[in-house]
């Protein structure tokens, strides 16, 4: 039943809710959000004919898009994030660790952007501390040794 509404509901209701959103991409969040608690309650809506689902969806899309509004006017300071320098640095050494062989790039990742330290990592993956360790100095070498100009962006 739920696969039947989704493909007869999905763009209607991405339409309806991008009316609310002004916006396409958090129109179609919502809208699997709301595909999501039909699935949560699809015995519910299994009991339902097609014009009374329908009506569900809708009511459900408003009332998440309802929520999303009081949650962002709650918040308002993270809707309005600026980019400063320190996040497009992140973003570039992120870019730069693509490079690197992937037992260092996933270490260095979850190491420095993720906030792990050597021991967590060591009993995540199983390995000795002292090899974490060892990835990541050989990680940070690398990366200094190819892209010299992070040196100069501190």
């Amino acid at each position: 039943m739920i696969t039947q509404i989704y493909q007869l509901f999905f763009q209607e209701l991405v339409r309806y809710v991008t009316n609310m959103t002004c916006d396409k991409s958090a129109a179609e969040d919502i809208v699997q959000e709301t595909f999501l608690r039909a699935l949560e309650h699809a015995e519910t809506l299994n009991v339902m004919d097609k014009h009374q689902c329908r009506a569900w969806l809708y009511k459900t899309a408003r009332n998440l898009f309802i929520d999303k509004v009081r949650r962002e006017a709650a918040c308002p300071e993270t809707e309005e994030k600026t980019e400063t320098r320190d996040d497009l640095s992140r973003i570039e050494v992120r870019q730069l660790c693509e490079k690197l062989p992937e037992e260092e790039r996933i270490l260095f990742i979850k190491r420095y952007f993720e906030g792990f330290d050597s021991t967590q990592l060591s009993a995540m993956y199983h390995i000795p501390s002292s090899t974490v360790r060892s990835r990541l100095a050989s990680a940070r070498r690398k990366l200094r040794l190819n892209y010299p100009e992070l040196e100069n962006k501190k």
